[in-house]
């Protein structure tokens, strides 16, 4: 049952970190019509309230002191977002509507992200 929890609180994080990751890239395109520096601010701060959120709320580790970690939660993440980008753009070169790649793409970067939380980032 722990897996289950973990995943479910893993996903309410997940979407909250969305909805900040896309206020800040509204926000900053807004202001500055960089969508380069709007993208990757708003992935920052998303990525970031993950951390924080995955380490005291998903997986408790808060007592966890090491720089390391979010070395590794970045690392495990900007692999998510690769073997998300990667599914993505095959699927669509072969012929599959751009919303199913994406939706099977996100699928696999999700668990990724969490098993990688779980079993790298934020073992015991």
């Amino acid at each position: 049952m722990k897996f289950e929890k973990q995943f479910i609180k893993f996903i309410i994080i997940g979407c909250k970190s969305t909805l900040i990751n896309y206020f800040f890239y509204l926000v900053l395109y807004q202001t500055t019509y960089n969508i380069l520096l709007a993208s990757i601010f708003g992935y920052f701060a998303g990525n970031l309230n993950s951390y924080i959120f995955g380490k005291k709320w998903v997986f408790k580790n808060a007592k966890i002191k090491n720089n390391f970690i979010f070395i590794k939660f970045l690392m495990v993440y900007l692999f998510g977002a690769y073997v998300f980008s990667s599914i993505t753009n095959y699927l669509s070169m072969k012929g599959i509507d751009h919303r199913l790649a994406w939706l099977i793409g996100i699928i696999f970067c999700t668990l990724n992200n969490f098993l990688g939380s779980k079993y790298i980032v934020f073992k015991k």
